[in-house]
């Protein structure tokens, strides 16, 4: 008998095994942080200055928790918690998440009014453990998404695809960046959350539970706003409210439900307005920052004079030429040949999502025993909500799509453990134990893609702890 089959044989508990894998793989990546020779090239960290600390405190004693765990306290983690600390105080500050910051300051007050006060700051400790915490969050958030989406599946096979899911995001191949103190793990939890609430007010058509589907929606709206603050990426999920407005609009056209079909497009305008005005705080209090002083002897920042003023949009283009294939350049070829894996999985997952939404009045016919024609079965045998999964990978093929042209491609890996859609494409190939075919080869792509993801968390875990690319 196979792991795999003694861990689905125990699936009647599937919260305590994620849990359990959860603790496993995360004392198994600190080992790797901690066990890592320390910084190569870069010794950044070192500028975080210590705080003085309190009589009778835990710093005080001399054990300074934040300087053990400073190995995961690297590349951005290190603007994140200087930030936490003091606020923002030069521009190219703002590109890094406001939502995650602010809320990374909140639990270092928290850990201070519990008595705990360490001489690197609570900022560290802090960021550490909000990350933990919500990839715990966000692997369990995954498991109930999974579960609500494929219910059209028997109970077997649905709670075999989400745990199969939500065990992958634990060992996703963003790694160590969703236990340092980055916003990759809340922002995961927050886009899963939000499509989650999205997911339920889908083929909600009953008097007595519209209300409730219109809440929801606004709520939706809501979360994804907060997503945004944490990760800009995030703006993104919107794709799914057009979605549905492009939806809502055709079946007017056609006449079909014209009241319920209105009804739902207002609500879900609103719900994207929603999104949108969280979005531009942020951009809307820099903006008073650089661009509203009375002072004259303030420079105006050439940003503030854009037609949409978005220092996030300027920073990123500025400081990190972020920009239309300004990263195609033959030195990062490596970097685009390390997102390789991540590119192919997430486009492809994303095909087949669309694929599976394919009508059977458009898929090819085939003829089965009796001699009529029926329409050929999708590429996956597993069966799940079509409506559901098509609008959640617009989101993820944009996101790929852009790091391939815009970004800085080899962040994709991380970036992508907040989107739903490859992880049920790996969890349904898994469950079939279904065979790739490539230039008339087969092979198991699941297994090779999830050594893939074990072996990259680790070679990257070990990298990221003595600050050496890629990050």
């Amino acid at each position: 008998m196979s792991i795999l089959d003694i861990w689905f044989r125990s699936r009647d508990r599937p919260k305590i095994l994620l849990a359990i894998l959860f603790t496993l793989w995360k004392l198994f990546l600190l080992c790797i942080a901690l066990l890592s020779p320390g910084p190569g090239y870069d010794t950044s960290t070192k500028l975080l200055h210590p705080k003085p600390s309190l009589p009778g405190t835990i710093a005080e004693s001399g054990w300074g928790l934040s300087a053990r765990l400073r190995n995961l306290v690297r590349w951005d983690a290190i603007y994140f918690i200087e930030i936490a600390r003091r606020g923002y105080s030069w521009e190219q500050e703002w590109a890094f998440a406001w939502g995650f910051t602010k809320f990374m300051a909140l639990a270092s007050k928290g850990l201070t009014l519990i008595g705990l006060s360490d001489p690197d700051g609570n900022e560290v400790v802090a960021g550490i453990l909000v990350s933990h915490a919500f990839h715990l969050l966000s692997v369990l958030m995954l498991h109930e998404l999974t579960l609500f989406v494929c219910s059209t599946l028997s109970a077997s096979k649905c709670s075999k695809i989400a745990l199969l899911a939500a065990s992958l995001h634990v060992i996703s191949p963003a790694g160590m960046f969703l236990s340092a103190p980055y916003a990759e793990s809340c922002f995961s939890f927050l886009n899963f959350t939000g499509f989650y609430v999205y997911a339920k007010t889908l083929g909600t058509h009953h008097k007595d539970q519209v209300v409730c589907r219109d809440v929801f929606i606004l709520f939706s709206g809501l979360i994804f706003g907060l997503a945004t603050t944490f990760r800009g990426n995030g703006l993104f999920s919107g794709l799914v409210f057009i979605y549905d407005a492009i939806d809502c609009m055709a079946r007017i056209l056609q006449s079909a439900e014209i009241r319920q079909n209105i009804r739902r497009l207002f609500v879900v305008c609103v719900s994207g307005i929603l999104m949108a005005l969280i979005t531009v705080l942020p951009q809307y209090m820099a903006y008073n920052v650089y661009c509203s002083s009375s002072s004259a002897d303030t420079l105006v920042r050439p940003w503030c004079s854009d037609w949409i003023p978005s220092i996030y949009a300027w920073v990123q283009r500025e400081y990190w030429c972020v920009g239309f294939l300004q990263y195609w350049t033959l030195s990062n070829l490596p970097l685009f040949v390390l997102a390789a894996p991540m590119l192919y999985i997430l486009l492809h997952s994303g095909l087949w999502a669309f694929d599976r939404g394919a009508s059977a009045k458009t898929r090819p016919s085939q003829y089965n025993k009796k001699g009529a024609t029926e329409p050929l079965p999708p590429k996956s045998g597993l069966v799940i909500d079509n409506a559901i999964v098509r609008r959640i990978a617009v989101p993820q093929v944009v996101l790929a799509a852009l790091a391939l042209t815009t970004y800085h491609v080899q962040i994709i890996t991380r970036l992508s453990s907040g989107y739903p859609v490859w992880y049920w494409w790996l969890a349904s190939l898994i469950a079939e134990n279904r065979e790739t075919s490539i230039w008339g080869r087969k092979f198991h792509s699941a297994s090779i893609i999830t050594r893939w993801m074990v072996l990259y968390a680790i070679v990257q875990g070990g990298l990221f702890a003595s600050f050496l690319p890629p990050a």
